[in-house]
Order: C-alpha cells, then structure tokens, then sequence
C-alpha cells in the first residue's frame, strides 16, 4: 500500500537514505477509527512488556518476598524451593525483558507504518524491520522514542513532566547536526 496517495494517512517522518530515497512513516488521520484490530492488540501485548520488565522496585518486591519465606519458621519446607524458584523466574524474566528504549521503539513501529506495509495485519518482520532501521538512524531513533512513549500508556504517565517545547528544539539541533549539508550549485 502506498500512504503517501492516500488521504487517510498523514506522513509523521521521512528518512534519506543511500541513493537519493526516502523512507516515510505514516499514521492514521483518525487515530481512533485507523488502526485495525490487530494493532491494538500487538500494542497491548507490548504495553504490558513495557509495565512487566525490571524495575528497582519490581526487584525489591520480588527479593523482599524471597526472604520473607526463607524467614518464615511456620512455613513448610517442602514449598519453600517451589516458591523461591518462582520468584526466581521472575526476576529473570524481568531481567530479559528490562524497561528500556527498545520498548518505545518497537510500540511506534506497531503503530507507523511504511509504504508497502499492510495496515490492516501487524507482521512481525516489519517490526523489526523498523526496530532495525530507528538502530540505525540516530533522527528515526528519537522520532520513535517520543512516539513511543506517546503510544505507550506505562511510560506516558511517566513523562507527564517533560516539556514538548524543550524535546522539540533538542531535536531540531540534533536533526541539523546529523543532516548534511549539500554543495550549493553555482
């Protein structure tokens, strides 16, 4: 599908790459009614990643209950290494998963998208695909981030103090530090 010749759609970032072309990003005009199921339920299962990983408090939780049951004299001993193994598990789960950037980036690839996407399917390959790119574009890296945190309910209400004004400025220097700068034809 090509966004850029449809009126649904509104071009939120464009990417030059080798060879003179673009990379554009769209999303719905109609945030509400543009987006199929599909996405929003690749987005959930994302936002839930994105509360689950591993927190300072998440941790403290998890080890205070650890000891909590190592302490315990009333409690039985043939539990004990099941309950300790859980709790176990579950800090190395959040340890694998971490709150980080990468869910920001992986939420505004579920919810761009790029010519020749279907809309209408969420497909892991371009997730990645996009994931990949925002690596390796430091501009697309920060479109992402704010984005994501935009998409991302767990990390919006962590961000309800940054100024819009100030990421915006921050990134037009960087945008212009990273762009160069073509030979001017006399």
């Amino acid at each position: 599908m090509i966004f850029k010749d449809d009126p649904n759609y509104s071009e939120v970032f464009s990417l030059p790459i080798e060879g003179g072309e673009w990379i554009r990003f769209y999303i719905p005009n109609d945030n509400a009614e543009g987006y199929h199921a599909s996405r929003y339920a690749a987005g959930q299962a994302q936002n839930i990643y994105s509360s689950a990983g591993a927190t300072p408090e998440m941790l403290n939780a998890l080890m205070d209950k650890m000891i909590s049951l190592c302490n315990d004299t009333k409690k039985q001993t043939s539990t004990l290494r099941t309950d300790i193994g859980t709790l176990a598990n579950q800090v190395k789960y959040r340890t694998k998963y971490p709150v980080d950037e990468d869910c920001c980036l992986r939420m505004s690839a579920i919810y761009c998208f790029m010519d020749g996407e279907d809309p209408n399917k969420c497909v892991n390959a371009w997730i990645d695909k996009k994931v990949r790119l925002a690596k390796e574009h430091p501009a697309l890296y920060t479109f992402f981030l704010h984005m994501g945190i935009e998409f991302t309910p767990f990390y919006r209400e962590l961000s309800k103090d940054l100024k819009d004004t100030a990421y915006l400025m921050t990134r037009s220097e960087a945008i212009r530090a990273l762009t160069p700068s073509r030979p001017q034809k006399e």
